[in-house]
């Protein structure tokens, strides 16, 4: 038997929305493979060894979880659980080992950690359940360029955003909302800006930038045109550079840049239709991977609320001067879980506060509307995933 070290859970987030009380451990057998190259059998045994440890794994987390679960959030479950699979067993044995044709297969026996890696599945998804809440604002500036180098709107990558965003359970905030804002393709996007756009779109992340496609002209000398001078071919080239924030701080927390061309297109791509169809089948595929690093740094950014407390947005009306502004501030900054209360705009009576709470917004708003301020009551009048708006009366 071979042991393997303890690891701290990935994830400590656990929300008991999986199977109750597993076993404490779960035996299983798993083969895994993995290619000899260079005729180096012990590198290839110890990736097969892996890899069938991984299978074990997958196997306890497909007794503990749905199919269906599996299926939808693979790529989460991937990235959080499969990855470090090695850290949910507690011991193994090698059962077999065999070559065939060139790649090594190995058979383990396998005890799997089954509570806390239900554990770590149910902050997986909990995650998921945040992801599938989140609000969104597209706002790409695209160009079509032709064969003459004249650039005309597009809006084929964020078409097929908005699409691909839906499907994994986001609410895409007015798709127009990006031609109000009259920005310049270009010109970058601050947090000022960025937590404007998240206030008047009621969204919590907004996805900005450039994309371009350019029309390549056909080349008769690889085939691209027939005799009559048509063209069979219709390449295309092109790159894209998004950035994504979060509204309440206005923080960028991911940067996607890339460049495509035809080839990029997968199998499912044609490039004999038009320059529109090929600009298409590019922006599926790359959609894919504008998707899966979005929602990792959306992944990220979550867990860290969790941790360091989720920044909040409270906007007050019925305080009559700056003076009750100050006072304010002091009363909420003493509420439990509240940290870094700042004043901003004062207007009219309305006052916004920037802060960071240990927990969510309706947390926060669960607290503000059992409080007092100077005798009278705190009324929660509007609740978002990050501002509470509230009223002072008597």
């Amino acid at each position: 038997m071979k042991a393997l070290p303890r690891v701290l859970p990935m994830l400590v987030l656990a929300t008991g929305a999986f199977a109750a009380a597993p076993h404490e451990l779960v035996t299983k057998e798993a083969t895994g493979e993995a290619a000899i190259v260079d005729g180096n059998e012990a590198r290839a045994e110890r990736e097969a060894t892996d890899r069938a440890l991984r299978n074990a794994v997958e196997q306890v987390a497909g007794v503990l979880v749905s199919a269906d679960t599996l299926t939808r959030n693979s790529q989460l479950i991937s990235d959080r659980i499969f990855a470090k699979s090695a850290g949910y067993v507690r011991k193994y044995a090698v059962l077999s080992k065999r070559k065939e044709g060139g790649v090594m297969l190995v058979t383990v026996k396998a005890d799997v950690g089954a509570a806390e890696l239900d554990q770590d599945l149910a902050a997986v998804q909990r995650l998921v359940d945040a992801l599938g809440r989140r609000r969104l604002v597209i706002v790409t500036h695209e160009n079509a360029i032709d064969e003459k180098g004249i650039a005309t709107k597009s809006e084929v990558m964020a078409t097929v955003l908005t699409e691909a965003f839906r499907k994994d359970g986001w609410t895409i905030r007015d798709e127009k909302f990006g031609e109000k804002l009259q920005l310049a393709a270009g010109v970058a996007l601050g947090a000022p800006q960025a937590k404007e756009i998240g206030k008047q779109s009621q969204a919590d992340y907004i996805l900005y930038g450039t994309v371009n496609f350019r029309y390549q002209p056909p080349d008769p000398k690889w085939g691209q045109v027939d005799p009559q001078g048509r063209t069979l071919v219709f390449h295309v080239t092109g790159e894209y550079d998004l950035a994504f924030f979060a509204t309440d701080s206005g923080v960028q927390i991911a940067k996607v840049v890339g460049k495509f061309n035809t080839g990029d297109m997968g199998k499912k791509g044609s490039a004999i239709i038009s320059y529109e169809r090929t600009a298409h089948d590019i922006a599926l595929s790359h959609g894919e991977k504008v998707i899966a690093q979005v929602r990792g740094a959306v992944v990220e950014h979550l867990r860290d609320a969790e941790v360091s407390g989720t920044k909040v947005v409270v906007s007050v009306v019925g305080l009559p001067d700056y003076a009750a502004v100050q006072d304010f501030k002091k009363s909420v900054a003493k509420l439990t879980n509240v940290k870094g209360v700042t004043p901003g705009t004062f207007r009219e009576g309305k006052a916004e506060f920037d802060l960071t709470y240990l927990g969510t917004t309706s947390d926060l708003a669960d607290v503000l509307g059992t409080a007092k301020f100077k005798k009278q009551k705190i009324s929660v009048v509007g609740v978002t995933t990050n501002t509470v708006q509230v009223a002072v009366g008597k």
